[in-house]
């Protein structure tokens, strides 16, 4: 009777587990549509690289094919300006067809990050082979719960915004590796191994333009995977020309910059080629052991301040420190499922972490996307950690109930910064989005100019490409304020944590303003002020 009692229970606890996970799934994707949705129709975050990006993809339209990508490199000072490839560009011209507004370019990182979710609950279920069915059903789906409600999804980029280069990395870094894994785990049809090495070598190409870590990291990567795949069996012809066909499609579409290097007689690749050396090498930039060891822990570390306890409080750091060591020495120490997938991201997150160690990055641009390669992997040692534990043990209880508590904190903390970015954005009292940009330029009469009260010009090219390409009015942008122009100043702006504000008078934001101004329109967004 006991043992009839306990089965039942099992079995109701599994369809309990099972049930919460689809109920996880759906949350997930419901609330994946609406938050990128909400980003990509009030765009507001953007900073003068994705400007620059947004005239490079829309003069496509005029037949201006971009040969090289984002850049130059924050590097670029040691070697000369440095570029990406194109390819982002690509990815995001689509996007135009839609619109031509600065949310163009959140557009295809939204989709992206979109699939993403049920793309990393895929790979985790992979990951846990050998995990009863209904448990890794229902960490699969944790996993793509959990990454939505990640805040810094849809603040990555440059200017804390959805556009931006880096912002799909993780979408094809797990594509990148599921295709590795189904080439050597699964039996595959002829077509399908063809159509997979071919698609392995297109996600190749895409990820290595999206950022230089990608660029450097996932093309040491892929060439140790197809070394390895080879060296399963060097005799078999099959085992060399799969992975040469990944190798050609690779090639193949990057033709963009190929054709645009011939031009410039390889100026940029032989850049990117002396950069590896010289970041690491050039004085002040160089580090010793010690130092690197140091960038590693921190590197990892600064996950949990930077993205999943979002905080610099003594508290979230001793959490983040706490909870991402005790994930990994878990996750590594107790893992029994697919190999292929495990130690596939253990060494991109480990060439990348070697890779971030190497220059001195305190005397250089250091912002969370650098560390997108390792964005994922506290979601992917949790659910390995929670996936291997045993319940019925007492130590193994107390940890799946910390990192459970810290699963939640996690979620705490960052839905509050989400539910402080709609209420900023999404107001009759908001920050100003490209919409109510476009708004606010119709009221200034034709042939005027339009200043900064910063006084810089790039810092109001966002208004002018807004105006070239969407209100097309006959209007001027300079950086330098004089008498008979105009300025547009915001009524709102969000504080740190992405609360609204109001923003304070143009003398006491900008004190070297000195220039007397008048009020010669006022919308409900902002004050556009006449230089007297």
């Amino acid at each position: 009777m006991t043992k009839k009692l306990t089965h039942l229970l099992i079995k109701a606890m599994k369809k309990t587990l099972r049930n919460f996970g689809k109920l996880l799934i759906i949350l997930s994707l419901v609330y994946g549509a609406f938050i990128l949705s909400f980003v990509v129709l009030n765009f507001t975050n953007y900073s003068g690289d994705q400007i620059n990006d947004a005239y490079r993809v829309m003069g496509i339209w005029e037949n201006s094919w971009p040969t090289l990508g984002p850049g130059p490199a924050a590097w670029s000072g040691l070697v000369g300006d440095v570029y990406l490839p194109p390819l982002y560009y690509y990815l995001v011209f689509p996007g135009t067809l839609i619109t031509p507004d600065l949310s163009a370019q959140a557009i295809s990182n939204a989709l992206f990050t979109f699939l993403t979710i049920p793309l990393l609950a895929f790979t985790i279920y992979r990951l846990l082979e050998g995990v009863e069915k209904d448990k890794r059903f229902f960490l699969s789906a944790l996993s793509g719960f959990w990454y939505i409600f990640l805040f810094r999804n849809i603040v990555m980029s440059t200017g804390d915004s959805l556009g931006g280069n880096p912002v799909s990395i993780p979408f094809f870094l797990l594509c990148l590796v599921l295709l590795y894994d189904f080439q050597l785990n699964e039996k595959l049809s002829p077509k399908l191994e063809i159509l997979c090495w071919i698609g392995y070598g297109l996600v190749i190409a895409i990820i290595t333009n999206l950022h230089f870590s990608s660029l450097y990291v996932i093309s040491a990567v892929s060439i140790i995977s197809i070394i390895y795949y080879i060296f399963q069996n060097p005799k078999s012809k099959k085992q060399w020309t799969l992975p040469g066909l990944a190798i050609f499609t690779t090639l193949i579409t990057l033709t963009p910059y190929w054709i645009g290097e011939l031009g410039r007689n390889w100026i940029n690749t032989q850049r990117i080629i002396q950069l590896v050396f010289d970041s690491s090498t050039e004085e002040g930039h160089s580090v010793s052991l010690t130092q690197r060891f140091q960038a590693i822990f921190s590197g990892y570390i600064d996950l949990g301040k930077d993205v999943y306890f979002i905080s610099d409080s003594d508290k979230s750091i001793l959490i983040s420190i706490v909870f991402l060591l005790l994930i990994l020495v878990v996750g590594i120490y107790k893992f029994k499922g697919n190999k292929t997938i495990f130690y596939s991201l253990l060494f991109v997150w480990g060439v990348f972490l070697l890779a971030y160690s190497s220059t001195d990055l305190e005397k250089t641009y250091n912002p969370v996307f650098y560390k997108i390669l390792i964005y994922l992997s506290p979601i992917v040692l949790t659910m390995c950690s929670l996936a291997y534990l045993d319940f019925s043990k007492k130590l193994d209880k107390i940890l799946i109930s910390f990192i459970i508590c810290c699963i939640t904190i996690s979620l705490v903390v960052n839905i509050k910064y989400f539910a402080n970015y709609i209420n900023s954005r999404g107001g009759i009292s908001r920050v100003a989005n490209t919409s109510d940009i476009s708004e606010a330029l119709e009221t200034i009469p034709a042939q005027s100019i339009i200043c900064h009260p910063q006084e810089r010009y790039k810092n109001i090219r966002n208004q002018e490409y807004i105006n070239q390409y969407i209100n097309q009015q006959d209007l001027t942008f300079v950086g330098e304020c004089e008498r008979n122009f105009y300025l547009l100043y915001p009524k709102y702006g969000s504080l740190g944590d992405y609360r609204l504000k109001k923003t304070k008078s143009i003398s006491e934001d900008f004190k070297n303003f000195d220039h007397q101004y008048e009020l010669f329109e006022e919308t409900p967004l902002f004050y556009i002020y006449q230089i007297k």
